[in-house]
């Protein structure tokens, strides 16, 4: 099994927590407000392959969010139904089938879920996951095929390469070198289908409640940036067209919650470079010149947090919040200005667990303690509670 913390340092960990929670990000629980967002839980399956105490970690976090997406649930399920359970019977989970790999193959196959408190929302009508259609794939592919011929030409070449190298390596008892990967020159279709279920808000009586889709989305990871690029592309694409498109629906507003590998530079690059692609959209499909409400909190820099990371280690925005709005009570990109500055106000933020671990230990942030300090508490912490940080955003009420 691997290294674990000890009873004591998780007795330190849950002082630490229970005392200075809001230090670290994790939001207070208000009647005025709901909480939302995400956590990637790295391969949340078999109970036994967690400690107790990181259990009650997870219920501690999960018990302050009204819906949370989760992404890497593994096919034995036995992990979420007991989060489920520590969280109480008005929790209740939403969850896709098995996506990312076909039935009796290896692939990178999990399911993507949410956990709603449903004494404050309502699941409506709508689950599905998100597709492109047969005809737009075959026109993407008859477009894009002499790259796409060229693509496997290429891999095909690294794969004879790779096979020689490897037979040289085993009879020189080395190890193998990493085998090459298909890559495509185009977007043709996600790794894993996006999962989508319709959620009410509902506030005081005679408001008009919050209805949205929720879009739980684990994308694409891997050496080639491009590739991830283009599936996080098409996404935005596609929940920009679907809520400012012209037909009108009862769910106009998309909440997009999720683990997207979202590292193509720092924060302030990444939403110039979204910006910019959703204003291309409205000038080629929706024919004006407004761009897209489309806000990502977590590319912004946050008025007393500045900008945040998402991963364990602290390198990358990895997960991410977008809302798609027609509804003008839901944030819009120049309300990340003022987040946080009103109590029970739209806020945005990411529960750092790994400054909580380290500070609970070592009595230091961890970008103060030693290097050997630092990667105990990653080895550690990324087995038994996870390598990604949970994020969030407020939304208050409807008045």
């Amino acid at each position: 099994m691997p290294q674990q913390f000890s009873p004591a340092e998780w007795q330190k960990i849950n002082a630490q927590l229970n005392t200075s929670a809001a230090t670290y990000g994790l939001p207070a629980r208000r009647s005025d407000s709901v909480i939302m967002g995400s956590f990637n839980i790295r391969k949340l399956g078999d109970i036994n392959k967690r400690t107790s105490e990181s259990w009650q970690l997870f219920k501690k976090t999960i018990e302050r969010f009204d819906l949370i997406a989760i992404q890497e649930v593994m096919d034995n399920s036995e992990g979420l139904y007991h989060l489920k359970e520590l969280l109480g019977e008005h929790y209740r989970i939403a969850v896709s089938d098995t996506t990312g790999a076909a039935p009796g193959r290896r692939g990178n196959g999990e399911l993507l879920a949410f956990l709603y408190n449903s004494k404050r929302i309502e699941q409506t009508e709508v689950a599905s996951d998100l597709t492109f259609d047969r005809t737009e794939i075959t026109k993407i592919i008859h477009e894009n095929i002499d790259g796409i011929d060229q693509s496997c030409k290429a891999y095909e070449q690294e794969t004879e390469q790779w096979a020689i190298k490897s037979a040289a390596n085993k009879a020189l008892g080395k190890r193998s070198p990493r085998k090459p990967t298909r890559t495509l020159p185009v977007f043709v279709s996600f790794i894993r289908q996006p999962h989508c279920v319709s959620f009410r808000i509902k506030g005081a009586a005679g408001t008009k409640p919050y209805a949205f889709i929720a879009v739980n989305a684990h994308l694409l990871y891997g050496t080639d940036k491009s590739e991830r690029e283009r599936e996080f592309k098409a996404l935005t694409g596609w929940l920009t067209l679907r809520s400012k498109g012209i037909r009108k629906h009862r769910y106009s507003d998309m909440i997009l919650l999720g683990d997207c590998n979202l590292d193509f530079g720092t924060s302030e690059v990444m939403r110039k470079d979204i910006d910019a692609h959703l204003k291309s959209l409205n000038k080629t499909y929706l024919k004006s010149k407004k761009a897209a409400d489309a806000n990502f909190p977590l590319l912004s820099e946050h008025p007393k947090q500045g900008y945040l990371k998402t991963s364990l280690r602290q390198k990358a925005t990895y997960d991410q919040i977008g809302i798609f709005s027609t509804d003008d009570r839901l944030p819009k990109p120049d309300d990340n200005k003022t987040a946080g500055t009103t109590a029970g106000g739209y806020d945005y933020g990411v529960f750092d667990m790994g400054n909580l671990i380290s500070h609970a230990l070592h009595g230091k942030a961890i970008n103060e303690i030693t290097t050997k300090e630092r990667k105990t508490i990653y080895k550690k912490a990324e087995f038994d509670i996870t390598d990604h940080l949970p994020i969030w955003f407020r939304q208050p009420l409807p008045t």
